[in-house]
C-alpha cells in the first residue's frame, strides 16, 4: 500500500480526475460530436446485445475485407457513469488501418457491484470471440484499450482465472492499452468512491489488476496524461512493473500536455505517440 502518507483530503484530491483539466465539458462534447458524425455515416453496427441488460450493448465498426483484428474500447466514468456513445470517434482511423473498432457499455454502480461490472466486460469479449465470423473479426486478434475505470477494466480483461468459465482461450487478448487506469483498488476504500462501489477489502483485492498479472505474456502500452496527479501516475507505473514481472512487453507512455480526459483524443490521431502506439500494438501482437 503506497498511499498512507496522504491525508484523507489529499487522497481525495489525488483521485480527482479533473485536476489539471481546463474544461472537461468541452472535451467530452467534442468527443460526442465527433462520435455522432461517425455514427451518422452509417458504417457501424450499433447497440449489439451481448447480454440481456440494456447496458450490455456494444457498437462495432468493421474494417473492410473481413477477418480483421479488432480494438475493443472500454469507457471510463469511475464505474458509475460514462457511455460508449461518445467513444465511437476513433473508428475511421482504425478502420482505415484494417482494424475493426468496438466500444462497449457495461452495467454501472451502485446498481451493479464491481464483480458484475468486470463480468460484463469479460462477457462482451467472449461474445465477440464467439460471434467474430458474423462481424468480419479475427477471433485470434482481439485487443483491448480503455481509460480511467476503463483502464482498470482493461487490466481485469488481462487477469487470469476467468477464461474457462466463458469458454475462451487464456490468450484471448493479444495486446492492450490501459490509459490513466486504477489498477490497485485499495485507495477506493478510503476515498468517497467507497460508497457507490461498496468497496470492502476482499472486493478490492480480487478486482485489482496490479495483483493479477496476465497468464501469458503480451504487449501492453500503459499510458497516462503527464498533467495527471501523482497517484494516477503511480498506479500506471506500478502496474507496468507488475506486467514486466509477468514477462509482458511493456511500453510506458506519459502523454505530454495531456490530462485525464484530453489524452483520449490522441487515440484518433495517428501522428501522436499514443495514436502510433495503439495502432502499432496490433502489429506487435500479430
Amino acid at each position: 500500500m503506497a498511499f498512507p502518507h496522504y491525508s484523507a483530503e489529499e487522497l481525495e484530491r489525488q483521485y480527482d480526475p479533473t485536476i489539471g483539466v481546463d474544461d472537461v465539458d468541452a472535451i467530452q462534447q467534442g468527443y460526442r460530436a465527433a462520435s455522432d458524425a461517425v455514427a451518422a455515416a452509417g458504417q457501424g453496427r450499433l447497440d449489439l446485445a451481448y447480454g440481456p441488460d440494456p447496458l450490455q450493448r456494444l457498437d462495432l465498426f468493421p474494417a473492410a475485407g473481413g477477418r480483421a483484428p479488432v480494438m475493443v474500447y472500454i469507457h471510463g466514468g469511475y464505474w458509475v457513469g460514462g457511455d460508449k456513445i461518445g467513444r465511437r470517434f476513433p473508428a475511421p482511423v482504425y478502420n482505415a488501418a484494417g482494424i475493426a473498432w468496438v466500444a462497449i457499455n457495461y452495467r454501472l454502480a451502485p446498481g451493479s457491484g464491481m464483480d458484475e461490472i468486470v463480468a460484463d466486460v469479460r462477457g462482451a469479449l467472449a461474445w465477440l470471440h464467439r460471434n467474430a465470423a458474423d462481424h468480419g473479426i479475427d477471433p485470434g486478434r482481439i485487443h483491448v484499450a480503455g481509460s480511467s475505470a476503463g483502464g482498470h477494466l482493461t487490466g481485469m480483461a488481462l487477469a487470469p482465472g476467468w477464461h474457462a468459465e466463458y469458454g475462451v482461450p487464456e490468450d484471448l487478448v493479444k495486446g492492450a492499452c490501459p490509459m490513466s487506469g486504477l489498477f490497485d483498488l485499495a485507495p477506493m476504500r478510503i476515498t468517497s468512491h467507497r460508497e457507490s462501489l461498496a468497496m470492502d477489502e476482499a472486493t478490492a483485492a480480487r478486482n485489482s489488476p496490479a495483483l493479477l498479472p496476465p497468464p501469458a505474456p503480451l504487449p501492453v502500452v500503459v499510458a497516462w496524461g503527464a498533467r495527471e496527479s501523482d497517484e494516477f501516475r503511480r498506479q500506471s507505473e506500478d502496474y507496468a512493473t507488475a506486467l514486466e514481472a509477468a514477462g509482458c512487453d511493456v511500453a510506458l507512455l506519459a502523454a505530454e500536455g495531456h490530462d485525464h480526459f484530453s489524452i483520449m483524443g490522441d487515440m484518433a490521431r495517428p501522428e501522436t505517440p499514443l495514436g502510433r502506439a495503439m495502432l502499432g500494438l496490433v502489429d506487435r501482437a500479430g
